[in-house]
């Protein structure tokens, strides 16, 4: 008996970890573009999203510019249209793709092209080096333990940098944008690289709990990059089919890179590291542009100071998150630094404050459904202290609160995929104005000029951006900078004047724009990125990215040098870095190619329900098991059929476990079944099959919200037992059979946890 609640308690655990399984109600309908290369799964009313993806896969596949292979497999592609999270994934086990379709709200991070565009080119070179790296010792292991084996395989072989460094010079090369040409991601090993700062490679490769490491999507983009232009567009190409191959069997990669650059590992490193340094150009920096006051801030570990308001003469508001403590909100004046209120879990750093009173957007998933969450608007009063909830089930964005403290403009996302500005009333959440446009793709950082005009950035539907006013009344929105495919964001007005953060002329800098006569002058000068800006009473300040965190900087408006820029200065396009772009790259999402149409039918949420992906053995003495792993597309089922033997009773058995997570409860059942099993009975050896089968529910909801995770699971089961006697007690005693009940009840509590808490400061579970 205890053997079987092991194994049940491990098949609890096993299916526990699984990514968002049973992540959508029933009631959800799917449909599909089903073709040769790829399906599309979505809900109702995304057809041109879906449409629009199937075309750029098809022509990824057939196009394939710094092409990783030939080898074409088709891959499953959903569409989750409910969560507020910017996202996307391909995996192995099974394999297929997910796009989390909200757009991220930080232009600066992504970029202006459309989402779903951008998740399309990211994510099919995912799928085309999975396609591409079946050879030698990989395939070899594809067929000895299905996809998850070849998963080990290839990421025992190839370095996670190199998977999505790789997919950042997809976006690169196939668009206007791409990361690979954005400051914010270009200016992190310049940052180090200023302050001085000399890691060990093992440090950059690994990352650090104490110093700001730039992640491997930097390190990736940089080394792929530098790859290709110094070796030819092939070079990854032929480096990965050895080191999928094993060919060296030790080290495959570095062996790769050694056999095609002709030099080793590390040499080959440090010249890509020197490939850049000598592109960085080294200009003075007027330091009347970047404030001779740097406020003082913690430089013993990284610091993020984000978005600084001036609230007196002699008080500054700020966001501090650090790698030793939570997200929250501070005032800095004469007397020191003070914490206001530890911020509640949110994917959205931005707030705004306006006459004692904080905004912004806080997280709150759906209790059940794991692909279904929302971005509720919070209103903190510091002059209180209480924080209030002003809208729920919503999804809500970078607010901003009126003058007259009346209203909330916030960007809304829809499920559909649209974006508007709403306007919302303070006191009870309601909805009072939604601005929309046909030529705007998706709104971002709204700001208040007065109570019925506004000033936000906007990403068109080509891709560009420009800033644009608001008229609250008439919905009618003006563009009041060119647009173009450099980033723009974070506006904020005063006296008439609105200073925003742009990459015009090829950093993120901050940039003012007289409302009089629409002249945009230039008010900082790097060195690396400038964000946040905010004015008031004569103050400008601001946050500046370094190799320390993003830190304080502030200056008088009357010491502005601001330097004149034209049109051609914000029309074109400047990247720190050369991209290494291959002759048959354009910009893919001007091309009439992509252009398809395909057949839309329903997709039958029972489709290949049970759908074996991989197959492994297993040994905790005495134990040892041979299983198989079933997981269907929409992960609403997963199952498993094993061989059990055991050593110490020297019996074998085989066993399924199901889980069905597309109900409300989990229902789940498992049978086992032993041949064999022998016991004394008195001076005589009993031998008998024993059936062991559970079937049951449970149902985990996840209840976080403010400032904790909480987890609630509760179930029962029914346990059954049938014994069958062999030999010559098969008719001289009957067959013995027996039952119970088991519930089990969890609930489980922390707090968030910063960088260097390896275990949260406040938790427990009961």
């Amino acid at each position: 008996m205890r053997r079987l609640l092991l194994l049940f308690f491990l098949f609890i655990s096993f299916y526990s970890i699984a990514q968002q399984f049973g992540g959508t109600p029933p009631s959800q309908k799917w449909m599909q573009v089903n073709t040769d290369t790829a399906r599309i799964i979505f809900a109702p009313g995304l057809d041109s999203t879906a449409q629009r993806i199937s075309s750029l896969v098809h022509y990824l596949a057939a196009q394939k510019p710094a092409s990783m292979g030939e080898k074409l497999r088709k891959i499953n592609i959903v569409l989750q249209h409910q969560t507020t999270v910017g996202n996307g994934y391909v995996a192995l086990g099974p394999f297929r793709s997910e796009f989390y379709l909200t757009p991220v709200l930080n232009n600066f991070q992504e970029g202006s092209i459309s989402w779903p565009d951008q998740l399309a080119i990211h994510e099919y070179r995912h799928v085309e080096q999975f396609n591409n790296f079946h050879h030698g010792l990989s395939d070899v292991l594809y067929y000895l333990a299905g996809e998850e084996g070849f998963a080990l395989a290839i990421n025992a072989a190839i370095p996670d940098w190199f998977y999505e460094g790789d997919a950042v010079y997809s976006e690169t090369i196939w668009s206007k944008q791409g990361r690979g040409r954005l400051p914010l991601f270009l200016n992190t090993y310049p940052a180090l690289w200023q302050a001085g700062k000399n890691y060990s490679w093992m440090k950059l490769r690994n990352g650090s709990l104490k110093d700001f490491v730039p992640n491997h999507y930097y390190l990736g983009y940089l080394l792929v990059n530098y790859g290709r232009a110094k070796y030819g567009v092939d070079f990854w190409t032929k480096v990965t089919k050895d080191a999928s191959a094993y060919k060296g069997l030790f080290y495959p990669f570095q062996h790769a890179i050694k056999k095609y650059a002709g030099v080793d590992y590390k040499t080959f490193r440090e010249q890509a590291f020197e490939f850049y340094k000598q592109q960085e150009s080294k200009k003075s920096v007027d330091s009347s542009r970047q404030g001779n006051a740097s406020i003082a801030v913690t430089t013993n570990y990284v610091s993020d100071y984000q978005f600084p308001y001036q609230v007196s003469a002699d008080s500054l508001l700020y966001l501090k998150s650090t790698y030793r403590h939570r997200p929250a909100f501070y005032i800095r004046d004469n007397n020191g630094e003070h914490r206001i209120r530890t911020k509640d879990i949110s994917i959205d750093d931005q707030y705004s404050y306006r006459n004692g009173k904080i905004v912004y957007a806080a997280y709150k998933p759906d209790p059940r459904w794991g692909w279904r969450d929302y971005s509720v608007i919070k209103m903190l009063n510091l002059r209180t202290g209480r924080q209030q909830t002003i809208t729920r089930k919503t999804k809500y964005f970078t607010p901003d609160i009126s003058p007259n403290g009346l209203k909330v403009a916030a960007v809304q996302l829809g499920v559909e995929g649209k974006s508007a500005l709403h306007i919302l009333e303070v006191a009870t959440g309601k909805l009072l104005t939604s601005i929309r446009s046909s030529d705007i793709m998706v709104f971002s950082d709204p700001k208040f000029i007065d109570d019925n005009n506004l000033v936000t950035a906007v990403r068109l539907t080509d891709g560009k951006m420009a800033l644009a006013l608001a008229e609250i009344k008439t919905g009618n929105t003006l563009r009041i900078t060119p647009p173009s495919f450099n980033v723009v964001g974070y506006p904020v007005v005063s006296n008439n004047k609105i200073y925003f953060t742009a990459t015009y002329k090829g950093n993120d800098d901050i940039f003012v724009l007289n409302l009089a006569d629409k002249k945009i002058m230039k008010v900082t000068d790097g060195p690396l990125g400038n964000y946040y800006v905010s004015a008031r009473d004569g103050q400008l300040s601001w946050s500046a990215f370094t190799a320390e965190g993003f830190q304080l900087r502030q200056v008088k408006e009357q010491d502005l040098k601001p330097e004149a820029i034209d049109e051609t200065d914000m029309d074109s396009l400047v990247t720190r870095f050369a991209v290494s772009q291959p002759a048959d790259a354009g910009d893919i999402l001007l091309l009439p190619a992509v252009a398809r149409k395909f057949e839309v039918k329903k997709y039958k949420k029972g489709t290949r329900m049970i759908n074996f992906h991989s197959w492994r053995p297993y040994y905790e003495d005495p134990i040892f098991t041979y299983s198989l792993y079933g997981q269907n597309v929409l992960n609403t089922l997963q199952t498993e059929v094993y061989y059990l033997y055991n050593q110490d009773e020297q019996t074998n058995a085989v066993g399924v476990n199901a889980i069905y997570g597309g109900l409300f409860p989990y229902l789940q059942l498992g049978s086992e079944f032993t041949f064999d099993r022998k016991g004394l009975m008195g001076t005589t050896v009993r031998h008998w099959n024993q059936l062991d089968s559970r079937i049951g529910f449970s149902i985990p909801l996840d209840l976080t919200s403010g400032r904790t995770y909480k987890n609630f699971n509760v179930g029962s089961f029914y346990v059954l037992r049938n014994e069958y006697n062999k030999g010559e007690f098969k008719d001289s005693i009957p067959d013995y059979t027996s039952s119970y009940l088991l519930h089990t009840i969890s609930w489980t509590q922390q707090i968030q946890s910063a960088v260097q808490h390896i275990y949260p400061r406040l938790a427990y579970s009961i």
